[in-house]
């Protein structure tokens, strides 16, 4: 059960990642809460590589709330998508 919830919310920070780069109107306050979220969650499970990236995808959230986007986007959104895909799978 916390495993899907999990894997939602990486869903949700893939596609907040898109809509980021893109400049869509989604609010800073949803792209620090996915950032939040991520960095929060690579911190309590600090044990893997995986735990690492959650924290790195976190800090490239926060990077895009301020307006700086580059093509790292897609690879952050791709890891996140494909994260939730197994977790949900």
């Amino acid at each position: 059960m916390v495993i899907k919830l999990l894997g939602a919310a990486d869903l949700l920070a893939a596609i907040v990642v898109i809509l980021l780069h893109y400049d869509f109107l989604i609010g800073w306050r949803i792209g620090i809460f996915f950032a939040s979220y991520l960095i929060l969650k690579g911190w309590l499970l600090r044990e893997d590589i995986n735990s690492v990236m959650d924290i790195l995808c976190g800090i490239y959230i926060v990077i895009l709330v301020f307006g700086f986007s580059t093509f790292v986007s897609w690879i952050i959104a791709a890891y996140l998508f494909q994260k939730a895909v197994f977790s949900l799978g």
